[in-house]
């Protein structure tokens, strides 16, 4: 018995060890097959992924490509960037290139600055042969060119008129809504170191001594009168120089009454034209000497139509002018038209000053020429100006 047991046992075990030898051949068998799929899922993957790949890239360039089109992100984005700034900047300077009538938008763009109410206005520099010159034209305008019409008093002022540009000057104690020169050019000529008379060359210029027309001809060959006449022919020049100065500081009175914007830029435009063509300065010389810089209120008279007081001066003849050429006859002859009209305008606002009409024209008319032309003698000048007057 314990041998058969010991053989069955024996004989299991022989199962058991067949099983076990099964066993492991079927592992065997299973591992084999599951490293085979194993390599057929991975090699499989890889095929897939580079079939994805293949189908991606394409894919990826088109996208590339719409990027560089459209300025999308990434390094086209960076690159176009880069290209655009020549184009930016080619941009700014266009926009800076002044358009055609930027210069006349300039002051209107400095207007909030300090800047605004300095205006560059041409400084005036005069020749001491030319002023002499100018000084005898202007002279020629006022008197005729009469040696003793250099000290005068007409029938129809209040005050007496000296020099060459027939300076005011009220008598003692007398007021009158007039800007009084001729103190101010005993001054100007003192500081010019011009020997004055002595009974003027005092702390305070003392104010006319003889209080009426009647007693300023009476004293006409008075040893004051006389001394003071051959004073004034002898300063030709430099009373010349004197209106040259007013000039100059008529624009900065003018400047000063007037508000920044279009009107002060159109003054200060105009007034250059002029200046441009006229070397001489003449014409503004002359006519601030003759009615002023039309900054005075009391230097107006009441418009019935409009109701509204208009002044005479300078500031309203540059007001007047509108051109834009350069020409120097065409600027002259636009000068001494807008004169004209002023000096017509001030006639019938004030019908008592017609009396004065056809000589204020035949002035104003001598500004359309240089002054060294023979046409622009008082007379000649006056019949063109009436002429043109007419055709208006």
């Amino acid at each position: 018995m314990g041998g058969d047991f010991i053989g069955r046992w024996r004989a299991g075990g022989g199962r058991r060890t067949a099983r076990r030898a099964k066993a492991g051949q079927y592992s065997a068998k299973v591992l084999a097959c599951g490293s085979w799929l194993l390599s057929c899922v991975i090699v499989a993957g890889m095929a897939t992924q580079t079939a994805l790949a293949e189908t991606a890239a394409p894919a990826a360039t088109r996208v590339a490509d719409n990027e560089k089109e459209q300025g999308g992100p990434g390094v086209a984005q960076a690159s176009r960037t880069q290209k655009s700034e020549p184009e930016t900047v080619l941009r700014q300077n266009e926009v800076q290139k002044p358009a055609p009538e930027a210069a006349v938008q300039m002051p209107e763009a400095r207007k909030s600055s300090p800047e605004a109410k300095d205006l560059p206005v041409p400084q005036l520099v005069l020749p001491g042969d030319l002023a002499k010159k100018i000084g005898q034209k202007i002279w020629l305008n006022e008197t005729g060119g009469k040696t003793d019409a250099i000290t005068a008093w007409s029938a129809n002022e209040e005050f007496a008129s000296l020099g060459i540009g027939h300076f005011i000057w009220f008598p003692v104690g007398k007021w009158l809504p007039f800007e009084e020169s001729f103190p101010a050019l005993l001054e100007f000529m003192r500081k010019k170191n011009v020997r004055l008379p002595a009974w003027l060359d005092q702390t305070q210029i003392p104010a006319n001594p003889w209080t009426s027309r009647a007693e300023f001809r009476r004293n006409a060959n008075s040893p004051q009168m006389k001394e003071l006449r051959q004073f004034l022919l002898d300063t030709v020049a430099e009373q010349t120089q004197f209106m040259v100065t007013r000039a100059q500081g008529a624009m900065e009175k003018i400047l000063k009454t007037t508000p920044d914007g279009t009107e002060r830029e159109h003054i200060v435009i105009q007034f250059t034209r002029v200046i441009r063509a006229s070397e001489d300065f003449y014409p503004l010389i002359d006519y601030i000497n003759f009615k002023g810089e039309g900054t005075n209120p009391n230097e107006a008279a009441m418009n019935r139509e409009t109701g509204r007081r208009q002044g005479w001066g300078l500031k309203q003849v540059l007001l007047k002018m509108n051109g834009v050429t350069g020409d120097p006859k065409a600027v002259r002859a636009e000068f001494a038209d807008a004169a004209q009209f002023v000096l017509q305008q001030r006639v019938r606002n004030l019908p008592s000053n017609r009396v004065f009409e056809v000589g204020w024209l035949r002035r104003v008319a001598t500004y359309r020429r240089p002054i060294a032309d023979p046409e622009s003698s008082p007379t000649r000048a006056l019949r063109k100006s009436l002429r043109v007057t007419a055709a208006q």
